[in-house]
């Protein structure tokens, strides 16, 4: 079976229920094919049955432990890659664990990057070397890109044809709505996934400073410089460089970057060696770049080079079909790091979220279930838990948007049978939305969505 096609198998190990759920749902979406055990006794009477490229198991459990498997697995198939997760005080026999050949571990409560960033690099380790060029479950990273919204769906879409390209990409969009996520679904979706993705926040730095950190410095360039200093375009070499808020660059500094874009060379500052560089710019600002060139705050010629391929991030409160998946994700997210049970919300908190008009965006969105949990009592969220001017906002914020009456009976037709669909399932399970959720094939944060949405309650 070709790389791209077929699936790469894992096993996950824990005798914790939430946690085998986040995993598996973190790496079903990614494209592997997810097991999961219970215990020790059930993960290896699956080894024997089956063959898994990548085991995730807990190192304490009851019965048989997480060096049984490793044991299992090992014997089984020696090239099955083993993470161990392991609390603080276990260290030891997690590094035990590795001299009997487990690929790593980690402790606990642990992020849930980290173990992405593992099994990353499992992949990338296992893969074929005719492959390296074809995308896997890693690639595009546009998986890892949360939301159900149609504007959503599309983004993925067009990320996905640009991606390919080495073209300049320019994103548009307010603060908070993730135009760098964007920007490293591009790297991660392009040929240049396996090389450097560097990322420069241009706003945060005085003209000269900035300079010193795109082009690089020669010793003695300026007072303070005790050595030469490699800048973010060399870095970048072969990979990406991200320009975040690239209105606020100097037009000095523009002219600099319009060379690079249209000849592929830098010189330091304070040298005049001409160096090459192979970098793929992708730009994102939250300023109206029309606006500016049209006041001599930008250069038009520069705005066009950056403009190759143009993407638009909307704002939150334009996409709140996107709400509920990111509500369900940042709570799943922020539960497993902080080592407790995956936490649910009340409903008129969720109806408090889906009211609130967002203006932080994605950021804000994350920022306050993140507070939320650190608050919440009960693993429950309640409205006691959130902001103040959360609730005053939501209160006085106006009905969301509709939509447009040319596709009104399309939409009224779907959301008819949806409404019906859901009223039926709530009826059968007395309103027990865990269960009715379920029946649906739904996540709870969906099926509270929709609830809210069609006036059910």
């Amino acid at each position: 079976m070709e790389e791209s096609a077929r699936q790469h198998r894992m096993l996950v190990v824990d005798d914790r229920e939430n946690m085998r759920v986040l995993l598996a749902d973190t790496f079903t979406e990614k494209g592997f094919d997810v097991q999961t055990a219970a215990d020790g006794e059930e993960a290896i009477a699956l080894i024997d049955q089956e063959q898994f490229e990548v085991v995730i198991t807990d190192l304490n459990m009851p019965g048989k432990d997480g060096i049984a498997v490793l044991r299992a697995s090992k014997a089984v198939n020696p090239d099955t890659e083993v993470i161990i997760f392991t609390a603080y005080g276990t260290i030891a026999s997690a590094v035990e664990a590795m001299r009997f050949g487990a690929y790593d571990y980690i402790t606990k409560p642990f992020k849930l990057h980290e173990i992405e960033r593992k099994v990353e690099k499992i992949i990338l380790k296992i893969r074929p070397v005719r492959a390296q060029n074809i995308q896997t479950w890693i690639h595009p990273g546009i998986r890892t890109m949360v939301g159900g919204s149609t504007h959503t769906k599309q983004l993925v879409k067009m990320i996905a044809k640009i991606a390919p390209s080495n073209s300049a990409v320019l994103i548009r969009g307010e603060s908070g709505v993730g135009k760098e996520l964007v920007a490293r679904a591009i790297h991660d979706a392009s040929p240049r996934r396996d090389r450097p993705f560097v990322a420069l926040n241009c706003a945060a730095l005085a003209p000269g400073i900035l300079e010193s950190e795109l082009f690089g410095h020669e010793k003695g360039a300026f007072t303070g410089a005790s050595d030469r200093r490699i800048g973010r375009f060399e870095k970048a070499h072969t990979g990406t460089l991200f320009l975040d808020e690239v209105g606020e660059i100097d037009t000095h500094i523009q002219t600099k970057l319009l060379r690079v874009l249209q000849e592929g060379e830098i010189e330091r500052v304070g040298g005049a060696e001409t160096i090459k560089v192979d970098v793929r710019i992708v730009a994102a600002t939250n300023r109206d770049l029309r606006d500016a060139i049209d006041k001599g705050r930008f250069r038009e010629d520069f705005y066009y080079r950056l403009n190759v391929f143009s993407i638009e991030v909307q704002p939150l409160r334009n996409r709140r079909d996107d709400i509920p998946v990111l509500v369900d994700h940042f709570v799943r997210k922020f539960s497993i790091e902080m080592g407790r049970e995956i936490a649910e919300l009340d409903d008129d908190v969720f109806g408090i979220f889906l009211h609130y008009p967002w203006p932080g965006n994605v950021r804000e969105l994350e920022n306050v279930i993140e507070r939320a949990l650190v608050l919440a009592e009960d693993n429950r969220i309640t409205r006691d838990v959130l902001p103040a001017e959360l609730l005053v906002e939501a209160d006085q914020a106006p009905p969301p948007p509709v939509e447009s009456k040319a596709a009104e009976s399309l939409i009224e037709r779907k959301d008819r049978l949806e409404m019906e669909l859901i009223k039926g399932a709530l009826d059968r399970f007395r309103w027990n939305k865990t269960k009715a959720a379920e029946h649906l094939g739904l996540k709870r944060t969906t099926l509270q969505y929709k609830i809210k949405k069609y006036g059910l309650e």
